[in-house]
């Protein structure tokens, strides 16, 4: 049975302090360790002088853990989630993925905190993600935005209710481990952490300042839960392009608010969402299984047709990107 902790993200709220009280645990200078029956590791709050408050998940659980954020009327808080945990492959038979929740991973969450998320953590995998949470003005003064932000600028200063979404990078990745390893013996701690922190909403903003420009809506429960369940239909079976048509129709929303939804929090078009992540999983899948058997997986009965898709998205063909893996010991040979 799943462990359950419920919370909410008004202005005040400590997180650790609430999740030791519901687990019987002590919080000392913001960290709480995990009871011995939930699992191993910690839960780090830190609080910054610049408006900032970060909240770093680092453990291994020993039976799944579920965290529930309640709606709430804030909406000028914000919570930037940087999850680094790289997700694995999917079946079809695996259930659709509500907003914030474990199947997703390796990417990032942005926006108003006033929508409900739950995020399912499975046992026995390194856990390591982290929120920041900070308010619309303070973020402004430390993006200083300028006119090369002016749309994002608009977005955080003015939209109601939003939320953006963006995949990990390798900087993002590395940061988010240096922000793990910080401890008591890390000379000038909190320094280091309001330097990494805003070494992560740097490169974040420098890919969201690189959106098109668009009119963009305030976005309800109700239209994030149908954009995401486009999304989990989409990744439920990415050996077939998607039909827009039958999305909207599968939704209960006209194309072309789902169209301009779709784009607006992923930042890509539902076709071009589609195949980053047709070549993202033809990655995952070839630490298991040979380039043939990859590309007729996710849906290429033309093998150079796959291998050229494969070129464009991660700069070298398949084979070459296996023959890297084996080479650096991260799999062994599968034919």
């Amino acid at each position: 049975m799943a462990a359950v902790f419920e919370f909410g993200a008004e202005k005040g709220f400590h997180f650790t302090s609430a999740f030791a009280k519901r687990f019987d645990k002590e919080a000392t200078n913001d960290r709480v360790f995990l009871p011995e029956t939930l699992g191993e590791g910690f839960i780090q709050e830190v609080y910054l002088d610049n408006g900032l408050s970060l909240c770093l998940h680092h453990y291994t659980l020993k039976q799944e853990l579920i965290l529930r954020r309640h709606l709430s009327g804030e909406t000028d808080v914000l919570t930037m989630k940087f999850d680094g945990r790289r997700r694995s492959a999917r079946s079809k038979e695996e259930a659709p993925e509500s907003l914030f929740t474990t199947g997703k991973g390796y990417e990032v969450e942005f926006g108003t905190s006033n929508f409900f998320a739950e995020m399912r953590i499975p046992a026995g995998e390194e856990i390591n993600f982290m929120v920041i949470v900070t308010t619309r003005q303070s973020l402004l003064d430390i993006l200083q935005p300028g006119e090369e932000g002016a749309i994002m600028e608009g977005i955080i200063r003015d939209n109601p209710s939003f939320l953006l979404h963006e995949g990990m990078t390798r900087e993002m990745e590395q940061t988010l481990k240096q922000l793990s390893l910080i401890n008591e013996a890390t000379k000038l701690p909190v320094l280091l952490y309001q330097i990494k922190a805003q070494e992560l909403i740097y490169f974040l903003f420098t890919r969201l300042f690189s959106r098109k420009a668009g009119a963009l809506l305030s976005v309800n429960q109700e239209d994030v839960d149908k954009i995401y369940q486009v999304r989990a239909i989409i990744l439920a079976d990415l050996s077939s392009p998607p039909q827009l048509s039958d999305l909207a129709r599968n939704i209960g929303m006209s194309s072309t608010k789902m169209k301009q939804l779709f784009r607006q929090i992923f930042g890509d078009s539902i076709y071009n969402y589609y195949q980053v992540e047709r070549m993202n999983e033809a990655a995952q899948l070839l630490r298991n299984f040979s380039v043939s058997q990859v590309g007729y997986h996710i849906g290429f009965s033309n093998l150079s047709h796959f291998t050229r898709l494969f070129e464009k998205h991660h700069q070298m063909k398949p084979k070459r990107y296996k023959d890297t893996l084996e080479a650096a010991g991260i799999i062994h040979q599968t034919g």
